[in-house]
């Protein structure tokens, strides 16, 4: 009876796999799909481009070489617990181009999924033979994988026989490389140990308060509240600060009796860094070195979801246009919180209003609403100038003609004869355009996105 269940290699997998062995560029498997194939048995064929019926396509879990065989190469993939609802009839194993490189059939499962009152993690594995295992790139992404319990349980022994293996090494001694055990004492005649960072600091500081000791009380023997020249000496002392000169005299140490303490920089003749009395800091790092800076002050600046004016119509890192276009809920989580919607407000063309907030000036206002323009309503009545305009026309009975109008301003009745009528034209007056606006310069509206 001939075998039923296998896996092969499609003829497009063959080329792409003889092509990397050529080329010395190994082929990258990335993905495994499954399918039902429709419910049906099916029978893995090399011309395939992709499975019968997919229903489920995933990062692979791993990817590596069979310890027995180096030949083959097994690939996994992890179905999570709420996925399912199928059944599991053919498998398939893509490259980073979505091109179908493997294809396997295999008996039909059903994986249930967790909302049918069942669920469980399936682990799918296919075996593919191949000539030269170096045409394959045998590396995954480990953020976007699932592990399996075993694979876990073997990455901890892995680090455990290596941390082992990197530990096994002899003690130091004065003549040969080795492991050392550290001590903080500044009075030991051990040689196989090794003095702590703080044997260090306080044997300096020990050796550092003896010089200035020894220095002050020279100074004060020699020559009282007398100062000496920092160019020629190491250490000063007066009644008012001492100091600790650097080798090249450019910088000292100094603590005056004000409380202040600190670094002073004789090429700036200014305090690098200090110290007061109050306990407050002062003094200069350069930003490149200060970890995180740039979170730092983009988190604290203006918070996401701000909009604001800007002069170009390139977008800075970071920031999205407002133009009433949706954005991914995903990608911008902090964007979202502030629009739940999940679509930006359009400030093209517009201006914003402060929203009323129940001070009636613009009432029963939401947030983000939209409102169109307006000019407030100019109405009046026109009466007759006189009892000859109008005259020598119209009804042609003599009386003058006259136009008058409602409040809402429909006319009632017009007869102005030959004489003409009234009419008025503000653009002699005043600019005008087709909407109302005050003067304005165009920016782009953008909004912190985060």
């Amino acid at each position: 009876m001939g075998q039923k269940f296998y896996t092969l290699l499609t003829q497009q997998g063959a080329a792409l796999l003889a092509n990397a062995t050529a080329l010395g560029i190994p082929l990258k498997l990335s993905k495994m799909a499954i399918g039902d194939a429709n419910g049906s048995a099916t029978t893995p064929d090399a011309t395939q481009t992709k499975l019968v019926h997919e229903v489920y396509q995933a990062p692979l879990n791993s990817l590596n070489t069979d310890e027995k065989n180096p030949n083959q190469i097994i690939a996994e993939l992890v179905i999570p617990e709420n996925q399912g609802g199928w059944f599991i009839n053919e498998i398939g194993l893509f490259d980073e181009n979505d091109n179908l490189v493997a294809v396997g059939n295999c008996p039909a499962t059903y994986k249930p999924k967790l909302s049918e009152g069942s669920g469980r993690t399936q682990v799918i594995r296919m075996i593919i033979v191949v000539d030269n295992v170096n045409a394959v790139a045998l590396k995954i992404d480990p953020s976007v994988v699932l592990a399996t319990r075993k694979y876990v349980d073997d990455l901890i022994t892995s680090k455990i026989v290596t941390h082992e293996k990197s530990t096994n090494h002899p003690n130091a001694t004065t003549t040969s490389k080795g492991f050392v055990q550290l001590n903080s004492a500044t009075d030991s005649t051990i040689e196989n140990q090794a003095a702590t960072p703080k044997a260090v600091r306080d044997t300096y500081e020990y050796a550092r308060f003896s010089d200035i000791k020894a220095q002050s009380a020279y100074d004060h023997a020699s020559a009282a509240h007398k100062r000496i020249d920092p160019i020629a000496d190491k250490f000063h002392c007066d009644l008012y600060e001492s100091r600790i000169y650097s080798q090249d005299k450019r910088f000292y140490q100094i603590v005056r009796d004000d409380g202040v303490v600190g670094l002073y920089s004789l090429v700036k003749n200014d305090f690098s860094w200090f110290i007061n009395h109050d306990g407050w800091i002062s003094g200069f790092i350069e930003a490149p070195r200060i970890g995180g800076l740039d979170e730092f002050v983009k988190d604290r600046v203006l918070p996401v979801g701000i909009p604001q004016p800007w002069p170009s119509d390139h977008l800075p890192t970071g920031w999205l246009e407002c133009n009433g276009s949706p954005f991914d809920v995903n990608r911008f989580p902090k964007l979202a919180f502030v629009y739940p919607r999940g679509a930006l407000p359009d400030l093209r063309g517009l201006f914003i209003r402060g929203k009323d907030n129940y001070r009636g000036l613009d009432p029963n206002r939401d947030i983000l609403s939209y409102q169109d323009d307006a000019i407030r309503n100019i109405w009046g009545n026109v009466w007759p100038i006189s009892e000859t305009f109008g005259q020598n026309g119209g009804t042609g009975d003599g009386a003058f003609g006259y136009f008058e109008a409602l409040a809402d301003g429909t006319p009632t009745k017009v007869d102005w004869g030959n004489a003409g009528g009234i009419s008025f034209d503000a653009s002699r007056v005043v600019p005008v355009a087709d909407e109302n606006r005050p003067r304005n310069i165009a920016f782009m509206y953008i909004v912190k996105a985060e």
